[in-house]
């Protein structure tokens, strides 16, 4: 892991500004005994609206796994789009 995150409230930010993307990092709370990460993705062309483009469920290990690959792809952490 090269940050902490947090998941709590809105999530934590990765931004691809060149594409307009956007993912979002979010804790699940489903009941189980680990925690969930849900990835949502977005793109984003100001000063439109974010467009929601999916979301994935994952483990805690797969959400730090994707966040530190897109981290190593060039992608920034940010507070997100403003909607």
């Amino acid at each position: 892991m090269t940050e902490e995150l947090s998941y709590k409230s809105v999530g934590a930010w990765l931004a691809n500004e060149s594409q307009q993307l956007y993912y979002q990092f979010t804790a699940h709370q489903d009941g189980s005994q680990g925690e969930s990460i849900v990835m949502r993705s977005f793109h984003w062309r100001p000063p439109d609206d974010p467009i929601p483009q999916g979301s994935q469920l994952m483990t805690r290990q797969e959400a730090l796994e994707k966040w530190n690959a897109l981290k190593s792809m060039g992608w920034r952490r940010c507070a997100g789009p403003l909607r």
